[in-house]
């Protein structure tokens, strides 16, 4: 068979002959003339109509055009095609293959993904959170945040609360409130990775001071567990991998705001937080059932203001914390 020669040092372009002689791989043809083992060669496997390679020692190689003739002379001397090559054409390997590749690309997702964002965000030190925390306040500021336009007698007496609010020490060092008017975010709270919780005008209108304080003790407990900075990571695969092996928390910071404002907290990140929030309320002598009472009472408000979307209404808080029926006998089962 006619084929092109090249020897894997220049780019000089031989045009050759090829036979098989027994075990024996054979190229001929003007300065080129070598004998080399059949099982000391590589020969490329059959992809669509492109040319074979058969690849020698030393890097030389020959490029045979006519792939189907070529296939048809291996074949006569018993040369199969390797088992990939072999599944490549067959119509049930490539389905079953499709149908593998998509199981393990959603359990990778769905399982892989959230293990890696929670070691990467149980590895982070405090520094790196106060500095990925400020980005993500600076860019609120600039965008959907304006000053806080609550009394200031109300607001003084939520700090008070807030203030004698007993938590874990690790967790009460870090916390801090603050207030926000956001009417894009309507009623809402959201918690920082540094500890900061920002607590809109709309939730503070929609509910009295000791259903703030309930949701004040949930969003501690998405604090305490890293929450929205595994939710933050798991937006961005490639800022997992950069924060996974290089410990650079920028990588993650520009997508940051807008995957703490759109975290949908899962249900078991929700059950842990409930969990948290059950703890500091009984260990304030509240009863747990107040969380429940104020999810609840965001669902009455936006009940009244038909004319408001879901996201810019009382019920925004909702949204990322979604309020299961399960959750909310859960809630006003604990005493």
């Amino acid at each position: 068979m006619r084929a092109t020669y090249f020897d894997g040092r220049t780019a000089a372009a031989h045009d050759v002959e090829i036979h098989i002689d027994g075990d024996m791989f054979v190229v001929s043809g003007g300065d080129v003339d070598r004998r080399d083992p059949i099982g000391a060669v590589e020969i490329t496997d059959v992809i669509g109509a492109t040319p074979r390679i058969v690849r020698f020692v030393g890097g030389a190689s020959c490029q045979v055009l006519d792939a189907a003739a070529f296939g048809e002379v291996l074949h006569e001397h018993a040369i199969a095609p390797s088992r990939v090559s072999n599944w490549e054409r067959n119509w049930w390997s490539a389905g079953i293959s499709l149908v593998l590749l998509a199981a393990i690309v959603t359990t990778g997702y769905l399982v892989g993904l959230p293990l890696l964002a929670e070691s990467t965000a149980d590895r982070l030190p405090d520094n790196a959170l106060r500095g990925l925390s400020e980005q993500i306040q600076r860019a609120l500021d600039n965008t959907v945040f304006s000053e806080s336009a609550v009394p200031p007698e109300r607001m003084a007496a939520i700090l008070t609360r807030f203030d004698a609010l007993r938590l874990p020490a690790e967790t009460k060092r870090r916390l801090r409130l603050d207030f926000r008017k956001a009417p894009a975010l309507g009623a809402n709270a959201m918690a920082l990775p540094s500890g900061t919780i920002f607590i809109t005008d709309d939730l503070i209108g929609a509910l009295d001071d000791r259903h703030v304080m309930a949701v004040i003790a949930h969003e501690a407990g998405h604090v305490d567990k890293r929450h929205g900075l595994r939710k933050i990571i798991q937006s961005s695969v490639i800022g997992i991998l950069v924060t996974w092996y290089v410990g650079d928390i920028s990588a993650v910071a520009a997508a940051a705001p807008t995957a703490l404002m759109q975290a949908k907290y899962s249900r078991d990140l929700e059950r842990e937080a409930d969990a948290y929030a059950v703890e500091v309320l009984r260990l304030n002598s509240m009863p747990p059932s107040l969380l429940a009472e104020a999810l609840e009472g965001l669902e009455r408000s936006h009940a009244g203001q038909p004319g408001k979307a879901s996201q810019s209404g009382a019920l925004a808080y909702l949204s990322t914390h979604p309020a299961t029926s399960e959750r909310l006998e859960w809630l006003r089962a604990q005493h």
